[in-house]
């Protein structure tokens, strides 16, 4: 399967929404984009968006991977592993030694299998966090959810 992967702008907004309809949150994405505290990827082909993944930078603390989702069509293809190494690859330019992702081991355990495909390692037991979610409406709701920590060295 042939797809290239870019940084996200403006004009993908349409896109991003028919994957999660949530506007003003790929607003707000962009914007801090534009402030280089987040890096907002998609994975594209031929005009469709496959699938997204952030990046998300906090002045000198390390690095986080975030939101990594790739239309249910097009898994197994490979996508979500190089929105990964391309966020890996922006972190070890911009001069970091480490990444973190932190996942649901309950509600994702594919997410954890990828992850540590890619050599992340688990730094803490499970913990109990409660976020903010927006369902596939734009939704938003609150919601108490487990997570684990997981870390990679940059080489």
């Amino acid at each position: 399967m042939r797809y290239i992967i870019r940084f996200a702008n403006e004009n993908d907004l349409s896109g991003l929404c028919s994957i999660r309809n949530n506007r003003a949150l790929f607003i707000h994405y962009l914007k801090k984009f534009m402030n280089k505290e987040i890096y907002l990827l998609i994975a594209e082909q031929n005009s469709i968006i496959l699938g997204f993944g952030l990046l998300k930078i906090k002045g000198t603390l390390h690095p986080k991977l975030s939101d990594l989702y790739v239309k249910e069509e097009y898994r197994g293809n490979g996508i979500g592993s190089d929105l990964i190494r391309c966020r890996e690859n922006i972190a070890r330019n911009l001069g970091y030694t480490e990444i973190y992702v932190s996942v649901d081991p309950i509600e994702n355990p594919k997410m954890v299998k990828l992850i540590k495909k890619h050599s992340y390692e688990t730094i803490s037991d499970p913990y109990i966090k409660k976020a903010i979610f927006y369902d596939s409406d734009g939704s938003s709701y609150d919601k108490t959810y487990q997570r684990i920590d997981l870390k990679k060295i940059l080489n």
